[in-house]
């Protein structure tokens, strides 16, 4: 995978589509979770912090009601 990248990459001059998958760790859900929001029309914002001593991605979107609100997908 490293040497197909670096063949993307370095040689052609174009940088691979990136797909998170839902299995992955909070990150991947958050931005999996924030693509399908984004295209239903919501606003939204990845959210970077600490979950107890550990760090932590979730998503904020503003809903219909233009309230925010979270989805921490532990």
């Amino acid at each position: 995978m490293k040497k197909l990248l670096f063949l993307c990459v370095f040689l052609v001059g174009c940088v691979p589509l990136y797909t998170p998958i839902m299995s992955g760790d909070c990150v991947d859900r958050a931005v999996q979770i924030r693509q399908g929001l984004k295209s239903q029309g919501y606003e939204t914002k990845l959210i970077l912090g600490l979950r107890g001593k550990e760090g932590h991605c979730w998503v904020r979107y503003k809903d219909k009601d233009g309230e925010w609100k979270e989805i921490k997908n532990y």
